[in-house]
Order: C-alpha cells, then sequence, then structure tokens
C-alpha cells in the first residue's frame, strides 16, 4: 500500500470535478451533494468501485496499444484472463481498473524486466537499512537500531458550499506506545493546531489523535489541522536458527493465542486447505512461515491497489487476481499463518525511510517463548545480497523506519466515527467527516513530514 505523501490531483481541479455532469442548471448543480461527501455507505462503496474502474474497455485498449504499439485487442482480451490487466462488468459493460495500463507493465513477464521474486531488485539504499540493524546485533554499530524522530503530521480542508458552516471532525495517526514488541516508545505530541485533542490511548486498534473546528466560510480559507510528534523507534532481528531453537509448545488456552489463531471480520479468515498444502508435513510453526512467506513472494507480484473498501474479501481477492499491493499480501500471510495454528496479527502505518515516506503495512507473527516477531512480506527477499542473514531478514526482522499506527484491521475508532470510513480497512492517511457525512479523497489533503531523524543507542 505504499503510496507518495501528497495527492495528485489539486484540490481545486478535484472540486470541479466532484460536480461534473451535473445539470447545467446552477440551482441544481448547486443543490447536489458532491459525490466526495459520503452520507449513505452503500452508495459510497458503489461510487468508489465505478471510480476505481473508470476506464472503459476501449479507453484501457487506447492507452495499452500506445505503450505498446504490437499488442493487438485479442492480446489484452489474454492479459485480462491471466490476470494481469483487471476487469470488471458494471450494469453490463466490461470496465477496466484505472491502474492496469500501469500494472500490465508489472505484471506480464515480458514488460517487468525479468522480476521473479519481491526483493530480488532490491537497491543498495534499502539493504543498509538491513545491514544497519543487523550490525547492532553484531556489535559492529551501537547506534544501528533506533532513531529518535520528530514529524509533523497535517490535514487541511478547504472550502466548500456543501459543508460551510459545519463542524469538521478530523482524525489523525500516531505512533503505538508498543511494550510487546519493543520497537516504539517515548511517544510525544509536542504541539498541535487546535491546541485541544483527545488521544485514542489504548481504547481503538487505531492509534490517533482526534481533532475538531468549524468549516471553512470562505473560497479563499482551508482549515488547518496538525500537530508535531516525537517518538523513539527500534529495528528489531530475530535470527531463524535461535527461534527454532528457543520456541515452546503454545499454550492453546490462552485468550491471546486464541484471539490470534480464529478469523477476524471479512479479511482475516480460514484458508486451510491452501495452508496446509503450502507447507506439507512441516510441523515447526518457524519454518511453517518461512514456507508461507516464500510462497506469497514467488507468485503474487506487487501491483497497484484498488481501494480496499471496494473490496469483500482481501486474502481471497490476492488468491484470485494472482497479485497484492503490501497490505493485501500482508492480510494473505496472516490468514495463512492462524489457519496453521500459528498466532499472526497486522501491524501498520508508514516507513519514514530517507526520500521514500509513504504508507505501508506488514505482520507480526507470535511464538512461545521468543514474543512478537515482525514479518514483512511485501520486502521479499534481498537477493541482490551476499549476506544470508540480509537476504532472508524481512521474514523474521523489521528495519528502524517505521511509524506503526495500527494492530488490526477494520476497528472502531475513539470518539467514534458516524460515517462510513474513507479507509475501511487501514488507518494511515487521517479521516474527516461533518455532521452530514464523511468527506471521500479527494476533499481534504494530507502531508507526513520528517522534520529529524537522529540515531540513538537502543533502551530496553
Amino acid at each position: 500500500m505504499t503510496t507518495n505523501s501528497k495527492f495528485f490531483l489539486p484540490l481545486a481541479l478535484a472540486f470541479a470535478a466532484s460536480i461534473a455532469g451535473c445539470s447545467g442548471d446552477k440551482t441544481t448543480a448547486q443543490a447536489e451533494a458532491p459525490v466526495w461527501l459520503e452520507a449513505d455507505s452503500t452508495e459510497a462503496i458503489q461510487r468508489r468501485i465505478l471510480s476505481d474502474f473508470r476506464l472503459t474497455r476501449a479507453e484501457a485498449d487506447s492507452i495499452i496499444m500506445a505503450q505498446h504499439p504490437n499488442v493487438t485487442h485479442a492480446d489484452i482480451d489474454t492479459f485480462i484472463a491471466k490476470h494481469y490487466i483487471e476487469a470488471k462488468f458494471i450494469d453490463g459493460e466490461q470496465r477496466i481498473h484505472r491502474k492496469s495500463p500501469r500494472n500490465l507493465n508489472l505484471l506480464n513477464p515480458e514488460y517487468n524486466g525479468g522480476a521473479r521474486i519481491r526483493g530480488d531488485q532490491a537497491s543498495a539504499e534499502r539493504i543498509s537499512y538491513v545491514d544497519s540493524v543487523l550490525n547492532y546485533y553484531r556489535g559492529k554499530n551501537e547506534k544501528g537500531l533506533a532513531h529518535k524522530v520528530k514529524y509533523r503530521f497535517s490535514i487541511g480542508v478547504p472550502y466548500h458550499e456543501a459543508i460551510a458552516g459545519d463542524t469538521l471532525r478530523v482524525w489523525m495517526p500516531v505512533p503505538l506506545q508498543n511494550p510487546e514488541g519493543g520497537r516504539q516508545k517515548n511517544v510525544h505530541i509536542l504541539s498541535s493546531i487546535p491546541s485541544e485533542y483527545i488521544l485514542s490511548d489504548g481504547k481503538s486498534m487505531h492509534n490517533s489523535i482526534y481533532f475538531t473546528a468549524p468549516a471553512a466560510t470562505s473560497p479563499e480559507d482551508t482549515v488547518h489541522f496538525e500537530y508535531v510528534g516525537e517518538y523513539e523507534t527500534q529495528g528489531r532481528y530475530f535470527a531463524l536458527d535461535d527461534i527454532v531453537k528457543n520456541m515452546k509448545p503454545y499454550n492453546k488456552e490462552s485468550e491471546m493465542y486464541k484471539r490470534y489463531t480464529s478469523p477476524e471480520g471479512r479479511h482475516v479468515i480460514a484458508l486451510d486447505s491452501l495452508a496446509h498444502e503450502i507447507v506439507g508435513d512441516e510441523t515447526n510453526p518457524a519454518k511453517q512461515a518461512e514456507l508461507v512467506y516464500d510462497y506469497i513472494i514467488t507468485r503474487y507480484p506487487w501491483a497497484g491497489a484498488r481501494e480496499y473498501s471496494t473490496i469483500s474479501c482481501i486474502p481471497e481477492y490476492v488468491v484470485r487476481e494472482k497479485h497484492g499491493d503490501c497490505g493485501q499480501v500482508s492480510l494473505l500471510f496472516i490468514s495463512l499463518m492462524r489457519s496453521l495454528g500459528v498466532p499472526a496479527r497486522w501491524e501498520s502505518g508508514w516507513t519514514l525511510q530517507p526520500n521514500s515516506v509513504g504508507i505501508h503495512d506488514w505482520a507480526e507473527v507470535y511464538y512461545e517463548g521468543i514474543g512478537w516477531v515482525p514479518v514483512d512480506v511485501s520486502f521479499g527477499r534481498f537477493t541482490p545480497s551476499k549476506d544470508p542473514e540480509v537476504v532472508g531478514f524481512y521474514s523474521h526482522g523489521i528495519d528502524a523506519h517505521r511509524f506503526a499506527a495500527n494492530t488490526g484491521v477494520g476497528g472502531e475508532f475513539y470518539p467514534a466515527k458516524k460515517f462510513v470510513r474513507s479507509e475501511t480497512v487501514d488507518f494511515q492517511l487521517g479521516e474527516v467527516e461533518v455532521s452530514k457525512g464523511n468527506l471521500f479523497y479527494p476533499a481534504w489533503d494530507y502531508e507526513m513530514e520528517l522534520i529529524s531523524v537522529e540515531p540513538v543507542k537502543a533502551t530496553k
């Protein structure tokens, strides 16, 4: 789910687009609610599906043929059958996912430069983040494990007559205090606009700061929300041999074990047949996790995602469509591990790597006697490295450039949200609503700004 930290469409154009297609009569157009103001959840999801599949077949064919002049219409039929292009029939018409022309170049082996598995084209810069963590454990870099991070998260909501005079309710993500995993601590809110706020403070799986303010009353105004935060984040690495050697049998009667080995909502499901097909006769939980990890990274390449809210069951979607972004493959991994009786859970937020700030999702697996071990399926195997611990790092380790705000998917917010969420599964960009409904993108803008990152000695 990694993306740039800015929307692509300027807000002024977005607002114009949101009322395009209304009656030419000015009074009628003004009376109709803009499409981004969502009061009815069913209608909102349908609109999102239509927006995601906005290309007609003719439009998609034209774009693809411009990229690849030798491609025929019959070739595109084949691409759809092979799930290189995602198509959906809506009201009897074949529509194409808006990201499919780009995804074709990622998924078709003839176009993707020979990519084989996730991670096999890892850059030297990304490998250096892994080296930093490993060198800490090897006693070569005492400040290689932890960073003190200062950042600013902001949301701006421009004026629009549809919400003028209403009250804006805004939620933004905040780093978790993570006593179990021990990877985030000393979280502080240093300043905020407005000055008054409410922290979820453990009352939700989505860690947030909540603000209210009147909506803008003038076309020249934008209501600005922001907070400056600071926290310490640490990487973590567990050698696979140590996990196997030191793990203990699970206490299957514990509440933790039952919770994290059970299906959960629409997106963490039982996949018993596939899970047992992958691991065969292997019974060791850590070795099972390695087999599941390798199964996913060799079969499901990354591609630009649909809106998560439009997918009824994400793990099934990945298996059917044969690709997935970071959150989608993480939910598949969690579902497979739970199906094997191995506790697994979600974690997500942002990666704050230098020159690559973006939203991201990953997982954790629990081994009795070891604790929670981070797993980033999307990063895969860093095969450009000759160091086997670097190659295998992300199946039992994580770098220090993380901002984790969520420990589950699809939870309730605190304070509670009244309308459908913009991110119905995850929580990374923020949420905005008024008394009339949810404000969906692009009715507002957001930014994550790194102010400083300082290597520090890790603390227990």
